[in-house]
């Protein structure tokens, strides 16, 4: 399994793992970054990748670890979010090695492979670094807070509640349903 870095990208050439049964290569993992608008990171992504061939599936498990900065759910600050997570990938080696063929009509299709592993000269090559992102932003919280503590922003100016109380009135929150909430308490 051959590693080649374009423009800043690892590609590994698939076609030596994909013809041995039982073939086992272990990638060390340590980039700055991938590229996506969406990710700033603070820390590279470092683990450690297992390439196996199990006969007829070609399996991609290991830890991954890195640290990105997210915007806050309720003031809006940047967060660091450390990510931890076990990558695990199992690859039919029928569509490693073609990977832009179309599925029959009944059978069941993974978008997966053709958006990661594609064909250079007939050989198989994986975008190591695609397959990383999409791993790392399925793995992003849904809701980032920066503290348990945290007051958010002011509804009515914006202002972030956590630096200093702005000098608006508070509003009275209509709740439809607070009548109902009389009736537990009688109980």
């Amino acid at each position: 399994m051959r590693l080649a870095t374009e423009n800043n990208t690892m590609q590994l050439d698939l076609s030596e793992i994909v013809m041995r049964d039982g073939m086992r290569v272990v990638l060390e993992v340590d980039k700055p970054t991938v590229e996506d608008p969406d990710l700033i990171f603070v820390e590279p992504i470092t683990g450690q990748l297992e390439f196996t061939n199990g006969g007829d599936v070609v399996s991609i498990q290991g830890p991954i670890q890195t640290s990105v900065t997210l915007a806050c759910g309720r003031c809006l600050v940047d967060t660091t979010v450390p990510l931890e997570f076990e990558l695990e990938e199992h690859f039919p080696i029928s569509e490693v090695t073609q990977p832009n063929r179309q599925p029959a009509q009944d059978e069941e299709f993974d978008p997966t492979i053709s958006s990661v592993v594609y064909l250079e000269q007939g050989r198989p090559i994986l975008d190591l670094d695609e397959l990383l992102r999409q791993w790392l932003v399925s793995e992003l919280p849904r809701r980032v807070v920066c503290s348990e503590e945290c007051a958010g922003l002011c509804p009515l100016c914006g202002a972030n509640r956590n630096l200093s109380p702005c000098g608006c009135e508070e509003v009275p929150v209509n709740r439809p349903l607070a009548a109902l909430a009389t009736l537990l308490d009688g109980k």
